[in-house]
């Protein structure tokens, strides 16, 4: 369904309240229920009249999450978000944290068939294992998206399936181009009132995700005083109309099986602001932010409870923190979670809400990890919420927390149940007069609860990357040196530091390159001052974790920034490919102190144990034929190579270039968007 959005004024709808002077209040015994209509227009539009007065319609059921607590009425709901409005500064919310329920009974098989809970059922039908994501299949050439698990796919902004290149820019435009040919299939053009942000293709299931205001009218009326004939008062009620802006995520969701004219097949609807996502087994999992507000009563929903659909979340489907002794996190942010499946893309098969601030998310074969910083007193803390996942339902769930803060969500990984986590840990003495670095290593259990941990690492040092496989965990600290650590995870309870390698420099991504090599990404600096001197590629051998060596090193000299260091979905990284490639940039000419144009290139190099890393392509991307020097910034951070077979593919904002690998990378074909 094609959907677009009104933008309502805020009416009200009676001459006589104008003549009186009277401003509309919607507070004290003048407060009515309100109708409610989203003023976002479909192909078969809500009755503005008729729809709901803010409660959700009966809908089939799913069970709460257990672990977790929960809210046991929206009354109860709004009595904390009232509780958080009132309190002066949101900062000084009385900490919080999730806990463990007593029981799972708590959560109840009564309450799961209570019509409160928000859900839809699963199709009866399995879903087709053939389109499940999974990049080491045998007899896949071609790259896929950089994703931190194997078995989870990750959005981006360019995808090829092998056949066809798929390329979003930023206004939302998606363009299907068949890689053969380089000829332009056709165009999927975005609303010109949304973001897009990423997307997905899985088989024949293309998936688009953006976000926009939405806005909704609340109808009413309100008593104004007036006076008859005879001087006796009396009340008229006027009609009165208001709209209030929703930063709402969608999923647009199309049948691409014939590539030229693709197929919208559904259309799904969550409050907040994107955050991020992920995709496994034919399902989308959708993160978003969402901030309530303070409306005059609990039965005033569209203030403080976010819809998934067109429904408001259950409320035992809402997770409330309960206090715990130590710290938590101490603000109002919802962290809503949608779990939506191909089959039937226009609503959720399961949909939640905790109260976090959640920025960072690891997801792994059986959970969601959302984790956010805080302060606690004189030192940082991380907060970790675990979600279980099945089938799409959300299933069992827990809280803990650790110190210090993460680096990003490589920083996260599971294995037999547990979470292994690595942070920085800063913070100030009781007196406030000396500050403190150092770093950790945490192992918990599922119900995150700290089982094993190893303190004190590398001091006056922080994080820089790290990567997970199997018993073992590496990770990069940084002041003037590299030290990269390889911990033995094998005994959960007792993690130990097994080698220390201490190079000039240091890694911002690693990437296993193979069974034994890992590949670091980064910075070259001087060891004395700690000034950059270049950008590094480095080749660890970890056959032997207990002494890990750096086998070879690549420099790349005069490099000003990287941004697919800070975003991994712009790495190509393909070890059996021997490929990997990223763009970067150089400001102005190195022998002019006064130019500060910028220049930007893509850099394609390989490995081999026998000759170590050779650099395979430099590509100047102003000078391409698709920018002719006008590259701007904005452009350069939406760029990113794939490889089909023996072609490699730079995509950007403008279009496509390809290059045969066979032939030294000669150039064969340009396909430019028309303007």
């Amino acid at each position: 369904m094609k959907q677009k959005y009104v933008l309502t004024a805020v009416a009200v709808v009676a001459v006589g309240a104008v003549a009186l002077g009277t401003v509309p209040m919607w507070e004290g015994t003048n407060s009515v229920k309100q109708e409610e209509t989203r003023t976002s227009i479909i192909e078969d539009p809500v009755n503005a009249e008729t729809e709901g007065t803010g409660t959700p319609t009966p809908l089939p059921t799913t069970a709460p999450v257990t672990g977790i607590s929960h809210t046991d009425s929206y009354e109860d709901l709004y009595a904390q978000v009232k509780e958080w409005q009132n309190n002066s500064s949101y900062s000084n919310v009385q900490p919080r944290i999730m806990t463990v329920e007593e029981s799972a009974d708590a959560a109840g098989t009564d309450s799961a068939a209570s019509n409160s809970s928000m859900a839809a059922t699963m199709p009866e039908e399995p879903i087709d294992q053939e389109y499940g994501f999974d990049p080491s299949s045998e007899g896949k050439d071609y790259s896929t998206t950089t994703a931190q698990e194997e078995l989870i796919d990750e959005a981006d902004i360019v995808k090829t399936d092998g056949s066809c290149i798929y390329a979003m820019d930023s206004k939302g435009t998606l363009r299907i181009a068949d890689a053969a040919s380089m000829k332009l299939l056709c165009e999927i053009n975005g609303e010109n009132s949304s973001d897009y942000k990423e997307m997905y293709v899985d088989g024949n299931c293309l998936q688009l995700i953006c976000q926009q205001e939405d806005y909704i009218t609340y109808k009413g009326s309100i008593d104004l005083p007036s006076a008859n004939a005879g001087g006796e008062k009396n009340t008229d009620g006027v009609r009165t109309s208001y709209s209030m802006p929703v930063t709402t995520v969608t999923v647009e969701t199309y049948d691409i099986s014939d590539r030229e004219k693709p197929k919208k097949t559904g259309v799904y609807h969550q409050d907040g602001s994107y955050l991020s996502s992920r995709r496994t087994d034919g399902r989308m999992y959708l993160f978003t932010s969402y901030t309530p507000e303070v409306g005059d009563s609990a039965d005033q929903l569209q203030y403080y409870v976010p819809r998934c659909g067109e429904e408001y979340i259950a409320y035992d489907h809402i997770y409330l923190p309960t206090p715990e002794k130590d710290f938590s996190y101490n603000g109002r942010i919802y962290l809503v979670a949608g779990a939506v499946a191909q089959e039937n893309p226009d609503q959720a098969t399961d949909v939640m809400a905790v109260v976090s601030s959640a920025n960072i998310f690891y997801v792994s074969e059986n959970n969601i990890y959302s984790a956010t910083e805080i302060w606690n007193d004189r030192e940082t803390r991380t907060e970790i919420v675990r979600i279980g996942y099945r089938d799409g339902k959300f299933t069992d769930g827990a809280a803990g927390s650790v110190a210090g803060e993460l680096h990003n969500n490589f920083s996260m990984n599971e294995a037999d149940d547990c979470l292994r986590i690595v942070t920085t840990v800063e913070g100030w003495d009781k007196d406030y007069s000396n500050f403190s670095r150092s770093n950790g290593l945490y192992v918990l259990n599922e119900k995150l609860k700290t089982i094993g941990k190893i303190e004190d690492l590398a001091e006056g040092e922080q994080i820089k990357a790290a990567r997970f496989m199997g018993d073992t965990g590496y990770f990069v600290t940084y002041r003037n040196t590299d030290p990269l650590f390889a911990a033995d995870l094998s005994d959960p309870k007792n993690p130990r530091i097994m080698s220390e390698l201490n190079i000039t420099g240091f890694s911002e991504y690693l990437h296993f390159y193979g069974e034994n090599q890992l590949l670091g990404i980064g910075w070259e600096t001087d060891p004395d001052t700690g000034n950059v001197t270049g950008m590094k590629c480095s080749m660890f051998d970890i056959s032997d974790p207990s002494d890990v060596r750096e086998t070879d090193r690549f420099i790349l000299k005069d490099v000003s920034f990287c941004d697919a260091l800070y975003n991994y979905h712009a790495i190509l990284a393909a070890p059996k490919k021997s490929l990997f490639g990223f763009a970067y940039g150089i400001y102005g000419d190195n022998t002019d102190v006064y130019d500060s144009s910028e220049n930007y290139y893509y850099a394609l190099l390989s490995y081999h144990d026998q000759n170590g890393f050779e650099p395979q392509m430099y590509l100047n991307i102003n000078d391409s034929e698709l920018f002719a020097g006008s590259m701007s910034y904005q452009d350069y951070c939406r760029v990113r190579g794939v490889y089909i077979g023996d072609m490699f593919y730079l995509v950007t904002e403008k279009g496509i270039v390809s290059y045969n690998i066979q032939k030294d990378y000669e150039q064969t074909g340009t396909l430019k968007w028309e303007a």
